[in-house]
């Protein structure tokens, strides 16, 4: 079978460590800078990890319109019209943009396949939608605007499984009313003139998993996104706004961010820190820097055997650090409460406080 697009499986905390920036504090102290995600407000349950995408949204009233063809025609309408505009790419766009963003995120696994449009039917089947000859004939079109009854668990369970994901996402519904208003007025000898693009998005998403109840959760937007200009010069006027084409892809990408936006963690920046051991040349610095961060963990780890309470402390507090890089949290809460009742500083006190806050924040979301 055949892909659109396949992302391959990363782990989140690579991220993290890509992006960490070394820079010295104190002579037995290094501060480094982290990237953390922060769940977001409706991230999905921790159990689907991956997603397969696919789009309902588009009937036989959806058409792929020419750019130069579309603009023509609201300029022959004196560019002062409101039409609902079913363009296919701008579906498509919300797609593929959705996917890019929930990749990007780091949380999720995302597969697009290659044949990702379901039919909008009355009845389905158990064939991604394909009807029977007899189905079809008792079957109906869905209207653009009217909201598809759930997929039914067969067709869930068999795109997850042909796909190997633990979740569907199903782009519902999908449309776009086009407002374009155009004017001018004198301004001494010379026009002046004015022009406005609006474009009213719909989008209904629904989110499945295999299994009896299969509907994890719906999500439906509906805003406005708009663009103006003015100048004396009409061309130049026009050339500052979008074409209506180029405005129908940009409502299918905002759709795609203000989805990401609900389910995807979002990225921070937190200061960090290890101790060190030697004030020149500290072997756990020179292998941080290195990003060698296993042997690092190695190195700590002998210097945590160590009877003398002070040096151990500090090892332990670094493979707390090791830890919560790793993403364990709880290891790093196991390592710093070491390291806290081996020895108590300041700086393990504070960092204690860190993790637990990450510690409540990661159960929320559960």
């Amino acid at each position: 079978m055949q892909y659109f697009n396949q992302f391959k499986s990363y782990q989140a905390f690579i991220l993290i460590l890509a992006g960490i920036a070394l820079a010295s504090c104190k002579s037995n102290f290094a501060v480094l800078t982290i990237e953390n995600s922060r769940p977001a407000n409706e991230e999905l349950p921790t159990d689907i990890q991956s997603i397969t995408l696919m789009n309902r949204s588009m009937n036989t009233q959806f058409e792929n319109y020419r750019e130069d063809s579309l603009q023509v025609y609201f300029y022959r309408k004196g560019f002062q019209l409101s039409k609902i505009v079913l363009d296919s790419v701008a579906s498509d766009t919300t797609i593929r943009a959705l996917a890019e963003l929930l990749f990007e995120s780091g949380r999720y696994d995302v597969v697009v396949p290659l044949e990702r449009n379901l039919r909008r039917e009355f009845i389905e089947s158990g064939n991604y939608g394909i009807l029977s000859s007899i189905e079809r004939n008792i079957s109906k079109e869905l209207s653009y605007e009217q909201l598809p009854d759930t997929l039914n668990p067969f067709i869930v369970k068999k795109i997850c499984s042909d796909f190997n994901t633990d979740a569907l996402l199903v782009l519902e519904r999908f449309s776009n009313k086009v407002m374009a208003d155009y004017s001018f007025e004198k301004v001494g000898v010379n026009d002046y003139h004015y022009a406005s693009v609006d474009v009213k998005y719909d989008a209904f998403f629904r989110i499945y998993k295999p299994g009896k109840k299969t509907l994890v959760k719906e999500i439906e937007l509906i805003d406005t996104i708009y663009w103006e200009s003015s100048d004396y010069n009409q061309v130049r006027l026009f050339s500052k706004l979008p074409s209506v084409k180029q405005a129908l892809i940009n409502a299918g990408i905002k759709i795609a961010l203000e989805v990401d936006k609900k389910l995807s963690p979002t990225w921070t920046s937190e200061r960090r820190g290890y101790f060190l051991f030697s004030p020149k040349n500290d072997r756990g610095q020179q292998l941080m820097n290195d990003n060698n961060y296993d042997e690092a963990s190695k190195y700590w780890t002998e210097m945590a055997q160590s009877t003398n309470k002070k040096i151990r402390s500090k090892a332990e507090y670094n493979l707390a650090l090791m830890s919560e890089l790793s993403g364990d949290i709880d290891g790093a809460l196991e390592w710093g409460l070491k390291s806290f009742y081996s020895y108590y500083r300041h700086q393990t006190e504070a960092y204690l406080k860190k993790l637990k806050a990450r510690k409540e924040t990661q159960q929320k979301t559960k």
